[in-house]
């Protein structure tokens, strides 16, 4: 039998040579870069903690000299979670705050169901636009609850016309705004603000940890029992939460450089927000953007020395994607709000005045959050490739499979150690769970967030800005 010669040129093997050490150098760096950033999130949450034992948020309900808060929650077609969500909201333990209700052109239950929940009663007030909303309708207050007010409004400028809209009829200096699906804890205020009492003058933002609600026993507003759910798509979302909270978002804080105020649960001082004219419709999401822009605000006011805080412990909680076509959704659109903000404010890309955020935090973002997919991608058809011609030998093959396969699972496996130290929220055979799953990561899960970043960057170089939404999964409630 005669053997096949495939005839190679020299000059494809210097480049395939070339382009795998190129591969495997940028897996080793990013292994060392989270490794690093691990070790900084676990210092900062240390921190935080130290000081949150100093803070007196437990003697926020009855004082009267806590700083008041609105929060503005943006609901379209939420039927599913408003009641719980809204309940969550009004029952925080916190003196002084207003909830505000947008509902933006739902075409459901939403609104019917918080008139019936609240007893909602047209309220005649002028109302005066300073930022870009769209058409509002009516204006509601709740004849059961004095501090809700609900506007309702047709449908456009996205979700972050609808927080533009609650923050025009907002009272109070500080913004909450969450998701419709997001569940508060009662205290979450209460942590928040007394962070924000320490340094008033200079903190503008300030985010904290929000999980998967997904699985647990909720009733009117109060979580029940936090059944974290063991179907592997919805516990490595709460994986990677952790892993992007403490490798990124925590230890980024450290330097004041936190690229994103989680449109899920976040606080910003509201004279920050006007003198940045409230959120950008233009853009697929509104909250990674406008953190960049209040980064570029913190440069031009230097002196103030003004910084935006990421805090150790759960705020709250909101639903994750439920299946895998959900999924894609959901990181197809944070794909293209990514490389819109990076491109929109790439005058800050290794720019020395931006501090960390210019020198480390963009280039992350570059470099991983943009480019790495086809890094990953490009980098296993090479492999492959050079293995099946013969390039590649079976040591190598594996060695740089296995640096693949395990680099992900040590990133969460430290991150996840870090967290741990200060929640205890897991039970143990849920810890052990996450931890097998961490080296599971890279023969699925992993692929499923590469090919919806690879649809989210086809979309975004075809100019596709639409705030897409997955459909819910039906609830069952208790």
């Amino acid at each position: 039998m005669t053997s096949l010669t495939v005839y190679i040129p020299e000059i494809f093997k210097r480049i395939m040579e070339s382009a795998f050490f190129v591969f495997l150098a940028y897996f080793i760096f990013q292994l060392l870069y989270y490794v690093v950033f691990v070790f900084f999130g676990f210092l900062e949450e240390h921190r935080r903690e130290l000081e949150r034992e100093e803070d007196s948020h437990t003697a926020f309900p009855g004082s009267s000299f806590a700083l008041p808060v609105s929060i503005v929650i943006p609901a379209h077609n939420e039927e599913e979670w408003i009641s719980d969500s809204l309940l969550a909201a009004l029952g925080q333990d916190y003196p002084q705050h207003e909830v505000i209700v947008v509902d933006d052109g739902s075409s459901d239950s939403t609104l019917e169901i918080m008139n019936k929940l609240a007893g909602l009663e047209a309220y005649d007030k002028t109302y005066v636009s300073e930022y870009r909303d769209g058409k509002v309708r009516e204006i509601f207050k709740s004849n059961k609850y004095p501090n809700l007010t609900v506007i309702s409004k047709h449908s456009g400028y996205k979700k972050a016309g609808a927080v533009n809209a609650g923050m025009n009829v907002a009272k109070y200096k500080y913004i909450c705004t969450i998701d419709a699906d997001t569940i508060l804890e009662p205290d979450a205020l209460a942590k928040v603000m007394a962070y924000v009492e320490r340094d008033p003058d200079r903190i503008i933002g300030i985010g904290s940890y929000f999980g998967l609600v997904n699985g647990f026993d909720i009733k009117e507003g109060r979580i029940l029992d936090r059944k974290f759910s063991y179907r592997p798509l919805i516990a490595y979302q709460n994986l990677e939460y952790i892993r992007s909270f403490i490798g990124c978002r925590l230890a980024w804080s450290k330097f004041n450089a936190m690229p994103n105020v989680a449109g899920g649960f976040g606080v910003w001082r509201r004279d920050v927000m006007h003198d940045l004219g409230g959120y950008d419709e233009k853009f697929t999401c509104e909250d990674i953007e406008f953190t960049f822009r209040a980064h570029d605000y913190i440069v031009k006011n230097k002196a103030k020395g003004f910084r935006i805080v990421m805090l150790p412990y759960f705020a709250g909680w909101t639903e994750g994607p439920s299946n895998i076509g959900s999924l894609i959704i959901q990181r197809n659109r944070w794909q293209r709000v990514t490389e819109e903000t990076v491109f929109r404010y790439w005058h800050m890309m290794l720019n020395p005045k931006y501090g960390a955020f210019g020198l480390l935090v963009l280039p992350y973002h570059l470099l991983y959050e943009v480019l790495g997919t086809f890094f990953e991608v490009i980098s296993i058809v090479l492999t492959l490739l050079g293995f099946a011609l013969g390039m590649v030998d079976l040591k190598l093959f594996l060695a740089v499979f296995s640096l693949m396969l395990l680099s992900q699972g040590i990133i969460s496996s430290l991150s996840l150690f870090a967290f741990l130290r200060g929640q205890r929220l897991f039970k143990f055979r849920y810890v052990i769970y996450l931890f097998v799953l961490s080296y599971l990561d890279f023969l699925w899960y992993r692929w499923i967030l590469s090919f919806a970043k690879i649809l989210g960057a086809y979309s975004f170089s075809r100019g596709n800005r639409e705030y897409t939404t997955y459909e819910r999964e039906k609830r069952v409630k208790s």
